[in-house]
């Protein structure tokens, strides 16, 4: 990874905690914080500034895989309650989109207690703009769980201000999803297949989501019709405001939030959905709705 300079001088103030906004480092911590990443200095007489030591060692590094490491370390200080690591983070990301990254809050594995979704422990990770925002294995089971830990990664996004990076997310959260449902209701589909409106198309039947079947109550009709109608606005505002592609304009804040969600409701009910066709595939049928 290569840092820019503004960069470089940047992640100084954060590694030696010159500017008070981090941890301060003294000379010797500085040798031990480097010492992870292949420099063997020894403390002495004769140590240079501590700034100057640590933009030395950055530009020896720069370019290098370990300066993912360097930037990761410099901001491992999100539990420290004396300073906000989440506020300096959102400045830092300011300068290190220029070099096609940003820093991201991820957590740890998380866990159902009763009714309640708990998060695992948070800690930063640095993510490429040019990425895929969920990786395949994100949605490893269908599952309100599963998709809450998409959810908050989009929801951070927002808070930072990444409005476009949220829309995005949300997006590939919707796509994931119903390929993962076409998938376990062996339903034919292309797994290249980018367009959420055939996916969801694809996936109306095993779900039961027709809005003109005859097994859908009437009062329903209107809300599935209004579904698919989300699905194309959501289709729509990613191709145009996301960081998927080039984007024609940027997204207000209140216009990611309304799109992300939006994608948040369709998943939640798609879940559902998945759950209670399999619950009802797995007895005899009573005559309920369908949904």
């Amino acid at each position: 990874m290569k840092l820019s300079s503004n960069g470089r001088k940047a992640l100084v103030d954060i590694i030696t905690g010159n500017t008070e906004v981090s941890p301060y480092r003294s000379g010797p911590e500085l040798i031990e914080f480097f010492h992870d990443f292949g420099e063997r200095d020894l403390y002495g007489q004769g140590f240079p500034a501590r700034a100057g030591y640590c933009a030395d060692k950055l530009d020896k590094l720069n370019g290098s895989a370990a300066m993912q490491g360097v930037i990761l370390a410099a901001f491992d200080f999100l539990h420290d309650e004396r300073f906000n690591a989440e506020d300096e983070a959102r400045k830092f990301n300011k300068l290190l989109a220029r070099d096609g990254f940003r820093l991201v809050i991820e957590y740890g594995p998380g866990r159902m207690q009763g009714d309640t979704y708990e998060r695992g422990e948070p800690y930063f990770d640095l993510q490429s703009l040019t990425a895929p925002t969920l990786a395949p294995e994100a949605l490893a089971a269908i599952s309100h769980a599963a998709v809450n830990e998409q959810i908050t990664k989009a929801n951070r996004k927002l808070e930072t201000g990444d409005f476009a990076g949220a829309i995005a997310s949300a997006y590939t959260l919707v796509e994931e999803l119903l390929k993962h449902m076409l998938r376990a209701a062996n339903t034919d589909h292309k797994e290249t297949d980018g367009d959420i409106r055939s996916l969801y198309k694809a996936v109306r039947a095993p779900l039961g989501l027709d809005p003109s079947a005859d097994s859908i109550d009437k009062p329903l009709q209107p809300i599935l019709t209004g579904f698919q109608q989300l699905v194309t606005g959501l289709f729509e505002i990613s191709n145009k405001a996301s960081d998927r592609h080039a984007r024609k304009y940027h997204p207000a804040g209140h216009h990611a939030r309304l799109a992300t969600n939006a994608a948040f409701a369709l998943c939640d009910f798609l879940v559902e959905s998945f759950e209670y066709q399999k619950q009802r595939n797995a007895k005899p049928h009573n005559g309920d709705s369908a949904t």
